[in-house]
């Protein structure tokens, strides 16, 4: 009772217990992260054309579909672009490469096409239907990845 002042409004308490943050838990039990790994292959936005529209180009079908699955992982783990961006886009090594050029380039920077601004592109429009107020691109990069995936921030 001593470490304890009552007052009308809330009983504080001035315990140890509560100046450690609580571990957040999701509704399954697993801990919470402040990093969201989707994988996915990503793709940029490719120029498009009227005649896309009949014509079904592989590379304008290949965008269509990564934002039809961006879209769902994205409603999975509940995640909605806020204000500010943090992304990290994981682009996958191609397969002639030797084990040990890969293990070398792993998490790397990607200094080759696709261009950063064209995966931010098809990134926003997949899951944004006005991206105009996005005001703060933070960590936005591509990296060197065995597999392809994003990385967002919670």
């Amino acid at each position: 009772m001593k470490d304890e002042k009552e007052t009308k409004v809330i009983n504080l308490v001035t315990n140890n217990d509560t100046d450690k943050p609580k571990e957040q838990l999701t509704a399954d039990g697993q801990k919470v992260l402040p990093y969201i790994t989707l994988n996915i292959n990503p793709v940029a936005k490719p120029r498009m054309t009227q005649s896309d529209k009949w014509k079904k180009r592989p590379v304008v079908q290949r965008y269509w579909d990564y934002k039809d699955e961006l879209k769902m992982l994205c409603f999975l783990c509940r995640w909605q672009p806020k204000d500010d961006l943090d992304v990290t886009f994981v682009l996958p090594m191609p397969t002639s490469w030797s084990e040990r050029k890969k293990k070398k380039t792993e998490g790397k920077p990607h200094q080759s096409r696709p261009d950063l601004d064209n995966l931010i592109k098809a990134f926003k429009d997949a899951l944004l239907v006005e991206d105009s107020h996005v005001h703060t691109y933070h960590n936005m990069k591509k990296v060197w990845g065995r597999k392809g995936a994003i990385i967002l921030k919670r």
